[in-house]
């Protein structure tokens, strides 16, 4: 049972760890998928975030359980096991195997040597699966990178876990390498038993990139979150260079408005429709529908840019501001801000239900682009892997 515990540690250390790894990897897999696919499948984030568990799984057991670094730079480096087939001398050495004596079976499995060499020839296994499926590399192509990974996780110990240690602290075992090359080519080679029940990569790739042509209400939160994380990055160093009370902070929300319209007005209309925002995710402000599709007119752009920074962008900026100005005003001054700040609250209450309508709907034109005749396209095409089927499909509008 100990023996078991010891190799179940590293995984439940792995699966502690795990949370915060895919938080943090979160967005840019997020901006690659969509940059790459315009969508995000949710059996694609299945099996990639499976992939990364089962990596740190792997990793964990290669340097788990870690020794204080004293106790390691106390005692002797070990030495490198370099004779290839030892764990087999080992084993005939250890255990007393009967092929037709059932009761030597169960103690010949919880033998060290057995019990490690199982272990090395499974550890690789689902790397090859993933090889074969996902990456959908060759036989030689994995055997190679299947070596790779067994020598990077060898070197990883030898180097003492890159030089925190004074010297390695467990064995470089040529014999791992080759148990765990050979149990990741097992799992290449048996890769379709396994993925009977799986969509075959190509098929994910043609469903993102089908959906990428529409545009969902995430995507285009994230473009603006980019572009509008600009226009908050030069309010907040204005703010730091004016007075810290309500007049410096009203200025400071000027200028941000100022700032907003002449950035969606000036920059699609130099780029042809594309801000920063846009640009990393693969959308395009344009006017028109289906073929009559095309770049906006400067006044087209001014009119959509005057909308969204007044109308939406700044009704949170407005409530601050407003709750800021009713502290140092009196009499009509503070009716007037009340008044206003009352009515940011009815603009961002309408704003959320028409967020949640045109969800319901599928229709994501907004009122400031209906009325602008500004709009989102996807600019990603429909891609087919087969030769025969090969070409792109028109990109659609923002409707989903």
């Amino acid at each position: 049972m100990s023996i078991i515990s010891s190799y179940l540690g590293p995984i439940h250390s792995a699966v502690l760890v795990f949370p915060l790894l895919a938080l943090i990897l979160a967005f840019p897999y997020i901006m690659y998928e969509y940059r790459h696919y315009g969508a995000i499948p949710l059996i694609r984030t299945i099996i990639v975030y499976t992939l990364i568990l089962y990596l740190i799984c792997a990793f964990f057991e290669v340097i788990l359980p870690l020794p204080s670094r004293s106790e390691v730079a106390s005692s002797s480096a070990p030495a490198m096991q370099m004779q290839p087939g030892n764990f087999l001398q080992m084993i005939r050495k250890t255990v007393d195997f009967d092929l037709h004596d059932r009761s030597t079976w169960k103690e010949t499995l919880k033998n060290k040597y057995v019990y490690q060499a199982i272990l090395n020839f499974i550890l690789l296994f689902p790397f090859g699966i993933y090889l074969r499926y996902y990456f959908r590399r060759g036989f030689f192509t994995a055997f190679i990178l299947t070596a790779l990974m067994s020598v990077f996780f060898e070197w990883t110990q030898l180097s003492g876990l890159y030089g925190w240690y004074a010297h390695a602290y467990r064995t470089f075992d040529v014999d791992d390498i080759i148990l765990n090359t050979a149990g990741g080519m097992l799992g290449w080679l048996m890769a379709p038993l396994f993925c009977l029940l799986l969509p075959s990569r190509d098929k994910i790739d043609g469903t993102a990139y089908e959906r990428g042509t529409r545009i969902p209400m995430f995507r285009r939160f994230l473009a603006f979150v980019v572009d509008f994380g600009l226009i908050s990055a030069l309010e907040y160093g204005i703010s730091l260079l004016i007075p810290d009370n309500a007049f410096g902070r009203m200025f400071a929300v000027l200028t941000s408005l100022v700032f907003s319209v002449i950035y969606f007005t000036v920059m699609p209309a130099r780029t042809k429709g594309y801000t920063l925002g846009s640009a990393l995710f693969r959308l395009r402000l344009v006017t028109g529908f289906r073929r009559r599709i095309q770049p906006a007119t400067f006044q087209e752009y001014l009119v959509h840019a005057l909308l969204l920074s007044l109308c939406i962008a700044h009704l949170p900026h407005y409530w601050v501001l407003c709750q800021d100005m009713k502290q140092i005003t009196s009499g009509a001054f503070f009716n007037f801000w009340k008044n206003f700040q009352l009515l940011t609250q009815v603009g961002m209450f309408l704003f959320v239900v028409e967020v949640l309508v045109r969800n319901i709907t599928g229709d994501r034109i907004f009122f400031y682009e209906r009325i602008s005749g500004v709009h989102n396209e996807s600019t990603i095409k429909v891609e087919t892997p087969a030769p025969s089927q090969a070409g792109t499909a028109p990109s659609s509008h923002s409707s989903n």
